[in-house]
């Protein structure tokens, strides 16, 4: 394999995780979408998608490992085959959050239009989260997947003031107690989303710099 084919390859891995990654912020959307609505249909497509996101995944690795049998990249070059392998792994763990959410509607006893503009909020700052930790990898872009690493606590703000506002909710009527507690299970799958899109972020760094975040985190804190 010629430098240049190396470098096509790679090429093409990047733009698979670019694919896989709309993958998954649209299995995202249309779950929290079939939550708010009760559409159990939409819930059934996102469940069926989850195994398109799973072959993805297989997909992208197999050539990961490819090239790295057939290449044997070093330096950067293995950092990023490294890297996409990370990043795959994360977005697939999304998707299965996206299926965990789905899942909840399909089991719902709920009949009617949930309003949450907490969980909507959410939703849309993880999506710009999850879109710049792409661009960031596509483009080599160190100070945007730092940016995306520390917007993670954005999202763990939120999610704490939808619990508090949820159980409130409860005890205000303990009637409320099953949509409260099916608001709090979606929204803590997207703020799990978010820590795995926070450590895309870390990955990218590690990708363009041979260094993480979290170690320079653990180094600051033990040096304190």
């Amino acid at each position: 394999m010629t430098r240049e084919l190396l470098y096509t390859k790679i090429e093409e891995v990047e733009n698979d995780v670019m694919d896989m990654g709309t993958l998954c912020m649209d299995a995202l959307k249309d779950a929290v979408e079939s939550f708010l609505s009760c559409d159990k249909e939409l819930a059934k497509k996102v469940r069926e998608n989850d195994d398109i996101i799973d072959r993805k995944e297989m997909e992208i690795e197999e050539k990961c490992v490819s090239i790295i049998a057939l290449q044997q990249p070093v330096a950067s070059d293995l950092r990023t085959i490294l890297t996409v392998i990370k990043i795959i792994s994360k977005l697939e763990k999304i998707g299965d959050n996206a299926s965990k959410i789905a899942k909840i509607t399909l089991k719902s006893k709920l009949d009617g239009p949930i309003k949450n503009e907490v969980l909507n909020v959410m939703l849309e700052y993880l999506e710009k989260m999850l879109k710049d930790a792409l661009i960031s990898f596509k483009t080599k872009n160190e100070s945007l997947a730092r940016d995306v690493y520390n917007r993670d606590k954005k999202i763990d703000t939120l999610y704490n003031q939808l619990y508090r506002e949820m159980i409130s909710y409860i005890v205000e009527n303990p009637k409320n107690t099953t949509k409260a507690t099916e608001i709090i299970f979606v929204g803590k799958y997207l703020e799990r989303s978010s820590n795995l899109v926070a450590s895309i972020g870390d990955r990218v760094v590690y990708m363009i710099t041979g260094e993480r975040i979290k170690e320079e985190e653990f180094d600051f804190k033990h040096f304190e």
